[in-house]
Formats: C-alpha cells, sequence, structure tokens
C-alpha cells in the first residue's frame, strides 16, 4: 500500500514549480501491492541537495555519472527523484497541466520501481538492467494511463470517425507504391 512507503521532500535552496508530493501519492495508488513491497522510502530533492549527500560519479549502461545529473536514483528500498532534473525537459507553463506533470513524474517514478521490481521479482544478473527498467516503466505507465485517463481512448476514437482522412492506411505502405520513373 503506498501509505507504507515514506515519501519526503529534502531540497536545498530549491522550490518545485509545482505540487509533486500529491501526484506522486496518485501514481503510488495505481502500482499493484505486490511490487510495493519492500520500497521502504522516496525522497524528493534537487541536483544541489543531492551534490552534497552523494559524492563521486555512478555506474550506469557502462558510463559514468554524477548522481546529480541523474532523474532518479534506486537502492536498498529507497528511491530518489531529482525534481530539477525530472523537469529540465519541459517548459514550467507545461507543468500546469496535471497530465503533462504526472507523466514527468511517472517516467522517473515507475522507471525506478522498474528496478526495484527486478531487483524483487526478477533476482539475478541481467545485463540490460536500465533496459529492463524501462519495460517495467512502460507497463506501469500505460497501467495508469489505461486507468486513469481511460476516456482519453474513447475521444482518440471520436476524433478519428469524425475526420477518417487521419487514420493511418495500412494499404498505403512503401514497398506498394510502384516507381514510375
Amino acid at each position: 500500500m503506498p501509505s507504507e512507503v515514506k515519501i519526503t521532500e529534502q531540497y536545498l535552496d530549491y522550490a518545485p514549480p509545482v505540487v509533486v508530493y500529491r501526484p506522486l501519492e496518485l501514481l503510488l495508488r495505481y502500482v499493484p501491492k505486490e511490487y510495493l513491497e519492500q520500497l521502504h522510502h522516496i525522497t524528493l530533492t534537487n541536483s544541489a541537495a543531492l551534490l552534497k549527500t552523494h559524492r563521486g560519479k555512478i555506474s550506469s549502461e557502462k558510463r559514468r555519472v554524477r548522481a546529480a545529473d541523474c532523474r532518479g536514483l534506486y537502492g536498498n528500498g529507497n528511491i530518489v527523484l531529482v525534481v530539477d532534473q525530472m523537469f529540465v525537459d519541459c517548459p514550467e507553463v507545461f507543468l500546469l497541466l496535471p497530465p503533462v506533470k504526472t507523466y514527468l513524474i511517472a517516467r522517473t517514478l515507475y522507471h525506478e520501481i522498474g528496478h526495484h521490481i527486478h531487483r524483487l521479482k526478477q533476482p539475478g544478473y541481467r545485463a540490460n538492467q536500465e533496459t529492463v527498467a524501462d519495460e517495467w516503466r512502460d507497463k506501469l505507465l500505460r497501467d495508469f494511463a489505461r486507468r486513469r485517463y481511460w476516456y482519453f481512448g474513447l475521444l482518440v476514437r471520436g476524433f478519428f470517425k469524425l475526420f477518417p482522412s487521419l487514420r493511418r492506411s495500412d494499404s498505403l505502405s512503401c514497398e506498394s507504391v510502384e516507381n514510375t520513373a
């Protein structure tokens, strides 16, 4: 249950552009309980605060990166989300839209939960741990979107019924077009 996962905010000279705590709780509610079993703590922080606690570099996919340059970190049942890095790609005006804000948080949170699931449910060595975490992220994000924004599929189908010319036709592929030159 998400209530068992402790969420804390530890920022150093930083105020997030939007409220992060509530969407985080919402996202955790949509994760099955068995995937959160030994997840103890989620910390929301910024790059400056992370530089104080995590010195040096960490290994990730044959690269060494500073912890403060990551969007999130996972280790021993604890997740650290670096809020300023999660929102760096998005203009602040788009963060005012709840689905955009929730997606940006979910992208990182579910990736780190993917590392947790990999450690709990599929222990053992896999050469590409980031790919495994990305697969879990995609699955959890798809399940969340289908359950939370179920009406979006209806809107898209209705849109394509109104404008059938926008629908991608499978009969128009590159192989079926003959070269007349």
